[in-house]
């Protein structure tokens, strides 16, 4: 039992990685096939790639160390088994004769029999409910290469990161993994009272959403602060130098591109939004930094003002809460006012005149 505790500690701590790495493509290609996220199939899908990871790390771990004489302890341990349903063999020599239902559950063999059952039940619950699979067949067939997967990973020894196998291929676990499969794909198919999670969309948007807000701004300050972090940091040591870099690199970004391309930067182009003007006319330089001047550059340069300030003869304390303060006055004015008002326009959108709306509306361009 501690080994598959292991193995779902060690998803628990990776899992957030994978997620967090997979949210921005993710929305990409959902804000581009129908327009929006859909909560429930996202939090659905999150579960499954949570259940897909410990599902194979409980086939691998723990991961033994290569010590001398590594293979040769493991010769004749844990050789390939081809005989199928040897499980029931395993249950009868364990049990002795005394063949009653306690003692069969408690059995070894009964155990390891059940939890390749389990196994794979998720993924056959998974593929109906999810992925929308409903030909049994084709399930059943899912759920035999997944554990055929699984067991070609032992039997190769994790694709030779190991010089022998450390642990057994067996033809029993193909059965049983693929009738958990089948077991969950049955269950799934009388399961009424879930949540839609149809691939289908489910609302006609119209309108950008806070999610599409969020992750284009998300996008273009990660790609600003990685160019600045790793090219402007290095070029000198002067730090007004560095800092007029850095506003004519936001300057560049979020206001020439923008005008370039009529009101998208890279992270709206992904989220498939816009900038515009109220009266529609055309993105201008002085109505684009109107509103990214006090969204973006007005807050960096008091930032490295405070910066100064405080690393200097100026008292720390005084100037950090100056800071903090003006910033949390930005972020209520920028951020939190998106989402009482009904139309979602912030102080930086009202200031300049402009809205975010959908790139493909007719009237985008």
């Amino acid at each position: 039992m501690n080994s598959y505790f292991e193995a779902i500690r060690t998803s628990i701590i990776y899992f957030p990685l994978v997620a967090a790495a997979s949210v921005v493509p993710y929305a990409y290609f959902q804000y581009k096939k129908i327009g929006y996220v859909q909560f429930n199939r996202s939090l659905v899908l999150y579960i499954f790639a949570f259940y897909a990871t410990t599902a194979f790390f409980l086939t691998v771990l723990p991961l033994p160390v290569i010590s001398e004489g590594f293979c040769e302890f493991r010769i004749g341990k844990v050789d390939p088994s081809f005989f199928p349903f040897r499980f029931v063999k395993q249950t009868f020599q364990e049990v002795q004769g005394n063949i009653s239902l306690f003692s069969i559950v408690k059995s070894n063999a009964f155990m390891v029999t059940a939890f390749n059952v389990l196994l794979l039940i998720p993924l056959g619950f998974f593929l109906r409910y999810l992925f929308q699979i409903k030909n049994a067949g084709l399930a059943t067939l899912i759920g035999f290469l997944a554990s055929l997967f699984f067991e070609i990973t032992q039997l190769t020894a994790l694709y030779g990161l190991y010089p022998c196998r450390y642990r057994h291929f067996e033809v029993d676990d193909l059965i049983t993994n693929t009738f958990g499969c089948f077991i969950g794909f049955v269950i799934a198919r009388y399961s009424n009272v879930l949540p839609n999670v149809s691939k289908k969309p489910l609302l006609d948007r119209s309108e950008v959403t806070l999610t599409q807000r969020f992750l284009a701004i998300f996008v273009d300050s990660l790609l600003v602060i990685l160019f600045t972090s790793y090219i402007i940091e290095g070029i000198s040591e002067n730090v007004w130098l560095l800092s007029l870099m850095k506003v004519g690199l936001i300057f560049f970004y979020f206001i020439f591109v923008s005008k370039m391309t009529n009101g998208q930067t890279f992270g709206k182009k992904l989220l498939g939004i816009r900038i515009i003007k109220m009266d529609g006319l055309k993105l201008t330089y002085k109505v684009l930094i109107a509103r990214y001047g006090v969204f973006l550059i007005l807050p960096f340069l008091v930032g490295e003002v405070s910066k100064f300030l405080i690393d200097t003869r100026f008292d720390n304390r005084l100037y950090l809460f100056l800071y903090l303060l003006f910033l949390a006055i930005w972020f209520v004015g920028t951020v939190m006012v998106t989402f009482i008002r009904k139309d979602h326009r912030g102080w930086l959108d009202r200031f300049a005149h402009t809205t975010q709306i959908l790139a493909n509306r007719p009237d985008a361009n």
